[in-house]
């Protein structure tokens, strides 16, 4: 391979220190109050609000040994990474395994991490490993990824060797014989067609009969490879399944943005290979902005093409659901979107109300949403200090009760959701990849 992409497996590993004794980091005191509640197995009854009805069912989460009893949130690790979100000295410094060690003690026992978040994995690992003597390695959960080595399309490298070299580097980063869950990450850099993703309202194409599930190729009922693209991605997860074999992963599956694509592969690996993915994760598609997972999608994941969980991440839409606006890679700032302008509405519209797109945005990303068989679906954000971390511990509990009632949708969420209605960006999904 003449070019090898930053982060590649075959690159020299960066030396980063390992940190001190868990001993000698500074104590962090928080309300215990705020603790997730258990991801273990348990029976009990709950009481599920909506804005239309009150649904009561009994939630039974016995689950067999092989689940993952994810926790509803999950931590996320892009915040560990150089540029991402954090400049290089916070990523350096303690703050990460004092974030990590009051996510642990919080409950908040799974981490989301990829080799494309340089250097997240060595990140996380070192914390885990500064932190072991408390939290041995079966009391937390490793989600990582492989196939993305940098942000353009070349950088995608999904060979089965790459990929089993990235997960043999994964593990040794990450401090640990087994993985619980590897993505292949960002499929849309890979996959046949569409390609790009176009940007557009995709919940029309869970309907065969419009031209968006054309688009998709969503208006059929069998789903065979549509050419190379698709057919390197079986290959790619054909070695992520081999690693499953061999113990070194326990779960398996397909992280990235595009709704309807992410069906689509979904589908095409269970008629193609006759097993379901174990797990898919999108991001930013269930949030005050779009929810189209959770209005349609998530179903289809699961009763359609048989998935076993699926993951949300990036409640605030990484970063233009704030204040501050997202970062200058975001996708919607990069190309110029409209969205950016009506988000910048949105903001104005919550200081007017007394409240924040940050308050608003995260009820909304929080509010538990659940599958079919009652599995929570989790959300993946991340928090780069111990502000972010309580704050994000307070604003799951603001909308979900310890009594399991789920609070109702607020005016000032209502009138948020108009807005971008009114502006026509209401469930609207940007392009991926941008740089196609």
């Amino acid at each position: 391979m003449s070019y090898i992409p930053a982060n590649h497996p075959s690159q020299p590993e960066p030396t980063i220190a390992p940190y001190p004794p868990a001993s000698s980091l500074p104590p962090d005191n928080y309300d215990t109050s705020l603790n997730l509640p258990s991801a273990g197995n348990s029976r009990s009854t709950k009481t599920i609000k909506t804005e239309s009805k009150t649904d009561t069912r009994e939630e039974t989460s016995t689950r067999e040994e092989t689940d993952l009893d994810l926790p509803p949130v999950i931590l996320g690790g892009g915040q560990f990474g150089y540029g991402i979100y954090d400049d290089d000295q916070g990523v350096l410094s303690d703050m990460p395994v004092r974030v990590i060690r009051m996510a642990l003690r919080s409950g908040m026992n799974a981490f989301d991490t990829s080799p494309h978040y340089h250097p997240s994995e060595i990140i996380i690992g070192n914390a885990l490993k500064c932190l072991e003597s408390e939290f041995p390695r079966s009391s937390y959960k490793i989600i990582t990824k492989a196939g993305k080595y940098g942000p353009t399309p070349r950088d995608h490298v999904y060979t089965p060797e790459t990929i089993m070299d990235s997960v043999q580097r994964s593990l040794k980063r990450l401090h640990t014989d087994y993985l619980d869950v590897v993505y292949l990450h960002d499929v849309e850099f890979i996959a046949t067609d569409p390609y790009p993703s176009p940007a557009g309202h995709h919940l029309p194409a869970l309907d065969p009969s419009t031209s968006e599930a054309k688009t998709f190729h969503l208006d059929t009922t069998t789903y065979s490879p549509l050419g190379r693209g698709d057919e390197i991605i079986l290959g790619a997860l054909g070695a992520l399944r081999t690693l499953q074999s061999a113990g070194k992963i326990r779960k398996v599956g397909i992280a990235g943005y595009p709704l309807p694509l992410l069906l689509r592969l979904s589908l095409m690996i269970l008629h193609t290979t006759g097993i379901p993915l174990d797990i898919v994760q999108s991001y930013a598609h269930q949030t005050v902005q779009n929810a189209a997972l959770g209005e349609g999608y998530l179903e289809a994941f699961t009763e359609k093409a048989k998935v076993n969980q699926v993951v949300n991440a990036a409640p605030l839409s990484m970063g233009i659901l704030t204040t501050r606006g997202g970062p200058d890679w975001h996708p919607v700032i990069a190309s110029k979107s409209p969205l950016e302008a009506v988000c910048k509405q949105a903001v104005e519209l919550c200081q007017q109300r007394e409240t924040s797109i940050e308050v608003v945005g995260t009820d909304f990303g929080f509010r538990v949403l659940r599958q079919q068989d009652l599995k929570r679906v989790p959300v993946v954000i991340g928090c780069k200090n111990l502000q972010e971390m309580e704050r994000t511990l307070k604003s799951w509990w603001a909308v979900n009760n310890s009594d399991g009632h789920v609070k109702e949708i607020g005016e000032v969420e209502k009138q948020v959701m108009a807005l971008f209605d009114q502006r026509g960006v209401r469930n609207w999904s940007w392009q991926s990849p941008m740089n196609a």
